[in-house]
């Protein structure tokens, strides 16, 4: 099936429709969207530069430097030199900051489980379910 004209409306409407789930998400954790990138980018590398993490969350240089100060005072990063050249400095991720990623995630997850429960019904459940498919497909063609 190709895209047509009666569809220009679709992507607004799955925009308006999706971009709330993630403010019950966000509003579920204890720290703030930028800082949960932070750690997620470091979970994923051994180390991670600011201004690599600058780009992976696409964020000034002058917010990663604030987040991750805060991150590495509450612990769950740390910051070193690199050994070859001692000019650079890499971030990794402390395993009190590995537990508070998985912490975090749990508690979006079961915001966006308690309201899922709560608004729709099984068949309605089962439509989502179904469009599960589609929709891991639009994010494919964006983050092959």
């Amino acid at each position: 099936m190709q895209y047509s004209s009666e569809d220009d409306d679709l992507p607004q409407l799955l925009f308006d429709a999706i971009f709330p789930m993630l403010g019950i998400v966000h509003s579920a954790r204890t720290i703030s969207p930028g800082k949960i990138g932070i750690l997620r980018a470091l979970a994923a590398e051994e180390h991670v530069s600011a201004t690599q993490l600058s780009h992976a969350i696409g964020v000034s240089q002058q917010a990663i430097s604030l987040s991750t100060k805060e991150l590495e005072s509450f612990g769950f990063i740390e910051r070193h030199k690199d050994e070859s050249d001692r000019r650079k400095l890499w971030f990794r991720l402390t395993e009190a900051g590995r537990q508070k990623l998985q912490a975090e995630i749990a508690l979006g997850r079961q915001a966006l489980k308690d309201a899922i429960g709560k608004e729709l019904s099984s068949a309605e459940l089962k439509l989502v379910r179904d469009a599960i498919p589609a929709l891991a497909k639009i994010r494919k063609a964006v983050h092959p």
